[in-house]
């Protein structure tokens, strides 16, 4: 009777473990927050809620908020904000971003010309990503575009400290909407 107990608690202890397993590494998972460039927006030491399951099937879309590996050799994971997307180019001076028109009528963006203004065109699976803070943020204007295939998913929810707990907005309009 006792073994019979053991193998019962053993075999569900093994399916409850794959199936956690599974949930994590292809549905969602809590990360907690580290560092000040996502202030105001989330803090160190929160927690959000990462759904993985929908960057597979619908890019991400400016203004999205998502975790993604570190594109340097740390292998840490990140979090940022989308501001241009595949294709688009942008162009940056110091914490001043903007994400250029494509038809090419005028330059509003002038005001980045100048000494130390960067370019960039992203390519086909390339995002450029910021941190809501710019002035404490290692982003894109330091390590480049962000490629596709590192972006682990989509922040939904903050799920700690509960007097904060919510759902993200799915996207939020931003300081630096594309120049016209």
């Amino acid at each position: 009777m006792r073994l019979r107990s053991a193998l019962r608690l053993t075999r569900t202890a093994v399916i409850s473990g794959a199936v956690a397993w599974a949930l994590l590494t292809f549905v969602g998972q809590v990360f907690r927050i580290q560092g000040a460039s996502m202030t105001p927006t989330l803090r160190s030491g929160e927690r959000v809620l990462v759904d993985k399951i929908s960057v597979r099937f619908a890019p991400p879309e400016r203004g999205e908020v998502v975790v993604f590996r570190d594109p340097g050799a740390s292998g840490a994971v990140l979090v940022k904000r989308i501001l241009a997307l595949p294709g688009e180019t942008v162009r940056f001076l110091g914490d001043e971003v903007a994400v250029l028109a494509s038809d090419g009528n005028g330059d509003p963006c002038a005001r980045l010309d100048g000494p130390g203004a960067v370019e960039l065109t992203l390519g086909a699976d390339e995002y450029f990503a910021l941190g809501d803070n710019r002035a404490r943020s290692s982003d894109s204007r330091q390590w480049g575009p962000l490629s596709a295939g590192s972006i682990v998913g989509r922040v939904r929810w903050r799920v700690y400290p509960p007097a904060r707990f919510g759902a993200m907005p799915e996207a939020v309009a931003l300081a630096a909407e594309p120049c016209r």
